[in-house]
């Protein structure tokens, strides 16, 4: 499907639909945190006010057939129309109900401590959560990610009987390298009996994440619609492995819908997704999340064309910035080949805190995290857009490269 041609939509066309956010006149490099929102999501907000202000209470069953939209739209991106997926507000939440739901949580004396494999290139809702559980006697085995190439063997090697999940990332949160061989680790635990939960929020909707492709169809997934879905806060997602009933800890009311009009002598549990289901929450998320979604279809920016829409950006900024010739202790590109490269490009620079400032001052908004410069194009940043960028990198770089030397002038003379 990917080598067939397809016709691009142009960002100066897309630019009118997101007019809102200004993207004609700034330049959003910022997709891989925040992409903006089509024009169409602010109707979705005021449906999701006028639903609640016609039907009062009864505003949940309007509320709940948004919901199933992104459902239906989540599952399809992981080619699994009829996907056991249950929402949550953040992908925080939802690690915890999967964190719950561990049998060595749920034993009433535990027999040893709990263990859980993951890696050192992680994202902060996992990687915060997972490093706060050491201080009540867990163990966290971070393997680290480089090099990348034996990663999975690596991770692999450490599964065994005492291992009670294994927690990655299909995308490695500093460098955006893409995590090919995931499969491999998820196979392997899943012949273990080993629960394995798998980030997937920075492949959705930029790099196709077909379950079976990947074959990582044994995993539980998370991801959401905060970065590349456009679909703002509020809009995160948890896909169960078919035929999978749990019981977590950490269970919200909804989960036990079918039985609410019983007497509860126990907690019970609805079945596959509807056991972690959560429970009362702000429906406006799934109205705008909603609308973004009709406007990808009517578009038909799907997740192969929005892929060659930021393949073709980060080639661009990847071979501009090699074509500058900067100093590498300056800004250097990332290792692994561009081919292998997810949503954002990732430059590795001891100031990386400052090339973010400046940039701002161009009018370029994009992030930092420790020694990695974050760029992330996105569909409605156009190529004279990303010009402009490449220039005033050229141009920053120039300028703190001549500050070094005479900085380095004065101190010699000194």
């Amino acid at each position: 499907m990917l080598n067939k041609p397809l016709i691009l939509p142009a960002a100066h066309t897309l630019q009118s639909h997101y007019s809102d956010f200004q993207v004609d006149d700034r330049i959003l490099l910022s997709g891989h945190s925040h992409q903006a929102w089509p024009n169409v999501a602010k109707q979705g907000l005021l449906q999701s006010f006028n639903d609640a202000a016609l039907h009062i209470d009864d505003k949940w069953q309007a509320a709940f057939e948004k919901a199933e939209r992104v459902k239906h739209f989540y599952a399809n991106l992981l080619g699994e129309s009829d996907g056991e997926i249950t929402l949550g507000a953040s992908t925080h939440e939802l690690i915890l109900r999967f964190l719950s739901d561990l049998p060595q949580l749920k034993t009433h004396k535990l027999h040893r401590q709990i263990k859980i494999i993951t890696t050192d290139g992680e994202f902060h809702s996992m990687r915060r959560q997972l490093d706060r559980l050491k201080d009540i006697n867990c163990i966290i085995e971070k393997v680290p990610v480089s090099p990348s190439s034996t990663l999975a063997t690596r991770i692999i090697e450490k599964l065994d009987t005492t291992t009670d999940a294994v927690m990655l990332s299909a995308v490695f949160f500093s460098s955006s390298e893409i995590f090919n061989d995931i499969g491999q680790v998820a196979k392997a635990a899943n012949d273990l009996s080993i629960p394995c939960l798998i980030d997937a929020y920075h492949a959705l909707n930029v790099i196709p994440f077909n379950l079976n492709d990947w074959q990582v169809d044994s995993a539980f997934i998370i991801g959401g619609g905060y970065k590349y879905c456009q679909a703002g806060e509020g809009n995160c997602f948890m896909r169960l492995p078919k035929n999978y009933h749990g019981s977590p800890l950490i269970t919200g009311w909804f989960a036990e819908f079918d039985s609410l009009n019983k007497h509860a002598s126990s907690v019970g549990y609805g079945q596959g997704h509807h056991a972690f289901s959560g429970s009362t929450y702000d429906p406006a998320s799934h109205y705008r999340a909603a609308a973004v979604f009709d406007f990808f279809d009517e578009h038909r920016l799907t997740d192969v064309t929005l892929h060659q829409i930021n393949h073709a950006q980060i080639k661009t900024l990847y071979t501009g910035i090699k074509s500058i010739k900067l100093n590498a202790n300056l800004l250097s590109l990332p290792q692994h080949s561009i081919e292998n490269n997810a949503g954002f490009l990732s430059l590795t620079s001891p100031q990386a805190h400052i090339w973010v400032k400046e940039l701002a001052k161009h009018n370029i908004l994009c992030d930092s995290r420790g020694n990695q410069l974050r760029l992330g194009p996105a569909p409605y940043v156009s190529n004279p857009q990303l010009e402009t960028t490449l220039e005033a990198i050229e141009h920053i770089g120039n300028n703190i490269q001549s500050d070094s030397v005479n900085k380095e002038d004065i101190k010699q003379s000194a």
